[in-house]
């Protein structure tokens, strides 16, 4: 039941974010944009989400331990659940099925569950910097979001350090030890101990980081092919190209918010926001959509892996 209400609410989080978003647009605008498409930018846009994806399973495969898996085997578990994660609360389903695969695997739910709480939180801190730098070159748009960007590289450090000092964890370890309750406080134990591991190799982080940091560069420059596919800019590699590849980082960063289904409406608001001034809010609605699909279909190839091994 609880379940049902949850989804309920998001769903209808999802149906009102969405009618705000296109209540400020002409909606025979945005179809005469979608229905004038470019073939060719397009594809270049999907084909770079799935380089970026791609990049996402590379990393969480320098995170796991033991690797239970191959690369290319990362690659396409992250693609699938990153298609299943565009149809639920933002990152829960890329993160839970990710870490049951690899918890079947190994046979260990503690080190699977912090391969994937690593390579999320290297992620998140990737597009708060990258949010950050915005900030500090001087965007107008971002300086009213900017407080919320700053707390949250602030707090994401302090978290990090947490995690990654063995002296803070052993503190917590004792802690949660007198947590009986459905033996939890003996699983939060396990699951802070896995975390040994990434601190006595942090390349494996840095590395981790800086592949974080491609990963937005190609998602970025998607939005950027999609927005020539509809004309809507003219290929320069000048401040609106620069703007482009960093606002949706941005607008990734806001998505991850688990708030509506698969992001929608919320991507759409982000989109609107950061890009409505340059490129108009009907273009920045179809941007939006077009980015969404394209997720969808850059994935796809691993939902087939998926349901092959019936994970």
């Amino acid at each position: 039941m609880r379940k049902f209400l949850d989804i309920s609410v998001r769903l209808i989080i999802t149906v009102l974010a969405l009618y705000w978003v296109l209540s400020k647009a002409d909606i025979s605008k945005v179809i005469t944009l979608l229905s004038s498409i470019n073939p060719f930018p397009a594809f270049l846009a999907v084909f770079s989400v799935f380089l970026g994806l791609s990049l996402s399973g590379l990393r969480w495969y320098i995170f796991l331990q033991p690797k239970t898996i191959t690369p290319l085997g990362a690659i396409f578990v992250t693609l699938g659940a990153i298609f299943y994660g565009m149809f639920l609360p933002a990152g829960a389903g890329v993160d839970l099925i990710r870490g049951l695969y690899i918890g079947v695997k190994s046979g260990s739910k503690s080190q699977s569950f912090a391969s994937v709480f690593i390579d999320r939180m290297v992620g998140f801190l990737a597009l708060l910097s990258l949010a950050l730098a915005a900030l500090i070159l001087g965007s107008k748009t971002m300086r009213h979001i900017g407080a919320f960007i700053l707390l949250g590289f602030v707090l994401s450090l302090f978290f990090s350090v947490i995690i990654l000092s063995r002296r803070l964890r052993k503190l917590c370890i004792r802690i949660l030890g007198k947590i009986r309750v459905f033996h939890l406080g003996e699983k939060l134990s396990r699951f802070l101990l896995a975390f040994d591991h990434y601190r006595e190799n942090p390349k494996t982080l840095i590395v981790g980081f800086f592949l974080s940091l491609m990963i937005q560069i190609f998602l970025g420059l998607s939005a950027y092919f999609l927005a020539l596919a509809l004309n809507l800019l003219k290929f320069s590699l000048d401040i609106k190209f620069l703007k482009t590849v960093v606002y949706t980082s941005v607008v990734n960063l806001i998505t991850m918010l688990p708030i509506s289904l698969g992001g929608l409406g919320v991507r759409e608001g982000g989109f609107v926001y950061l890009m409505g001034p340059y490129v108009g809010v009907e273009g920045a609605i179809s941007i939006s959509l077009l980015y969404y699909f394209a997720n969808i279909l850059a994935s796809l190839p691993g939902l087939f892996f998926i349901w092959k091994r019936r994970v």
